[in-house]
């Protein structure tokens, strides 16, 4: 019954998703095809031009590619593989655990790599080695971290692996913790945006990560403080500072050249801009790539832009009796965003429904937004039980007034349902339809009784007409 009532539901959602100001398609069949990149649209902005290798622009919420060169060739990512260790440690230990350095953590890197002079015994707690590994790109704090989580180095490796496919990575490969140089140790530009959008949303990464500088006092092992200060430029007072920017990662190697990723927001834009293979241009490819972001596109939360468009039908508004005084709603998610090049408008978007499969859950149905087949962001239909949400007749009369006053529609984004005014409707339309065919049924039936009375009143008069004909011989064979 439960499944029944979901399903009726989503396909009043559908209904009321028709009158929108927006084309909402078929339901999705296949959430795993293949999307289309920005390239394949020709209105689709022209992007900058990149000094490096390779580059790749995305939107930090809904991943959606605004540019990209070269972001799926396989490269090698020198230190920016420490944002993989950096989440795998903040989804699997806690920031007061104290780690302890194994001689091998210590002695297995190169002794000029970026370190901070760990010593083999030493502890140190995960948060302060969270700030030795994103500000001070230490290698050997990467190891002990990567020992503490996962009990050994190449065990961390495969988590890290394990962990890049379930974010969506397709070309990636981790062999340490470090991103020191291996011929088997590779990403791409887009698999690194998509390990930076997994963190950009944590809280305590964005502080550690964003810090400009750090002290870790003396421990076990170091009778002396070491001062940690923030290396990325665009997060510094520099030549390269950039309004927005919140979080990164640098990087170097002399295979992989610089390597940069980064996370900068302005105003309810988000973006992750990831250069890799550069010849010291990477801080000037990352800007224009923000730069081209920013100024080219907007990014909607279609929550509210529902709410402030005014473009649900008449048919749909809450002066219907069978919509008011209801107990149940419909609501996108306040998580509904999109993004949008600024000369294209939300008439232009195209929508799809899938039904959600999470019988405990509140989402209805997950919604995909798209233009030509390139992904814009999504979001989820939400059935909101709203029990204790009461109607008001005279906020309703005023609304109405004042609408009618300036000709305006409703601007109410979350429509009331009746629900069990709807089902019952919908119920009586069963019946009927069912009434109907068991009169069709009836009536075919008696059709089938009367054909087979028929047939047997000529299989009687055939019999009667041959005994008639068989006594009329036998008489003659008497009389002869």
């Amino acid at each position: 019954m439960k499944k029944l009532y979901r399903a009726l539901c989503l396909i009043f959602a559908a209904f009321f998703l028709c009158f929108s100001n927006m084309e909402w398609t078929s339901l999705a069949a296949d959430a795993s095809q293949q999307e289309a990149g920005p390239s394949t649209i020709s209105t689709w902005p022209q992007g900058p031009e990149l000094l490096g290798e390779a580059g790749i622009l995305i939107d930090a919420r809904t991943g959606t590619v605004l540019f990209a060169k070269n972001a799926d060739e396989a490269l090698y990512p020198a230190s920016i593989t420490k944002l993989m260790t950096a989440l795998l440690t903040l989804e699997n230990a806690s920031l007061s655990d104290v780690v302890t350095f194994s001689r091998e953590a210590v002695f297995s890197i190169e002794a000029d790599s970026s370190n901070i002079a760990v010593t083999e015994g030493e502890q140190l707690t995960v948060e302060q080695c969270m700030y030795a590994l994103l500000l001070q790109s230490a290698n050997e704090v990467a190891n002990g971290l990567a020992e503490h989580v996962a009990g050994g180095m190449d065990a961390f490796a495969e988590m890290m692996n394990n962990r890049a496919a379930q974010l969506g990575c397709t070309n990636t490969h981790f062999v340490n913790a470090h991103g020191l140089h291996n011929e088997n140790h590779y990403t791409t530009c887009h698999d690194m945006a998509l390990i930076m959008k997994a963190l950009v949303h944590n809280d305590t990464f964005i502080r550690i990560c964003a810090a400009a500088k750090y002290t870790i006092e003396p421990t076990n092992k170091q009778p002396e403080s070491r001062y940690l200060v923030q290396k990325h430029k665009m997060l510094c007072d520099s030549e390269y500072a950039y309004e927005g920017t919140v979080a990164g990662k640098t990087g170097y190697t002399p295979e992989a050249g610089n390597t940069l990723v980064t996370y900068a927001v302005r105003g309810d834009m988000e973006l992750i801009a990831v250069s890799m293979k550069t010849n010291w241009t990477h801080y000037d490819d990352t800007i224009a790539m923000f730069d081209f972001g920013f100024n080219n596109f907007t990014a909607y939360n279609m929550a509210e832009a529902k709410e402030t468009s005014g473009s649900s039908s008449d048919f749909l508004s809450s002066s219907q009796g069978v919509f008011d005084t209801s107990s149940a709603s419909l609501e996108l998610s306040s998580d509904s965003w999109i993004i949008l090049p600024n000369n294209m408008s939300l008439n232009d978007v195209e929508s799809s429904l899938t039904l959600s499969t999470a019988s405990a859950s509140n989402v209805l149905a997950d919604i995909t937004y798209s233009y030509q087949g390139v992904r814009l962001g999504s979001g989820s239909l939400l059935l909101i039980d709203s029990a204790d949400k009461h109607f008001d007749f005279k906020e309703h009369e005023t609304a109405q007034s004042s609408s009618s006053a300036k000709e305006k529609p409703s601007q109410n984004s979350t429509l009331f349902i009746n629900v069990w005014i709807l089902l019952a409707v919908i119920l009586c339309g069963a019946v009927i339809y069912f009434l109907v065919l068991f009169i069709r049924r009836q009536r075919a039936m008696k059709r089938s009784v009367i054909k087979v009375r028929n047939s047997r009143k000529a299989s009687m008069r055939g019999h009667r007409r041959r005994q008639n004909v068989l006594r009329s011989r036998n008489k003659n064979l008497n009389r002869r």
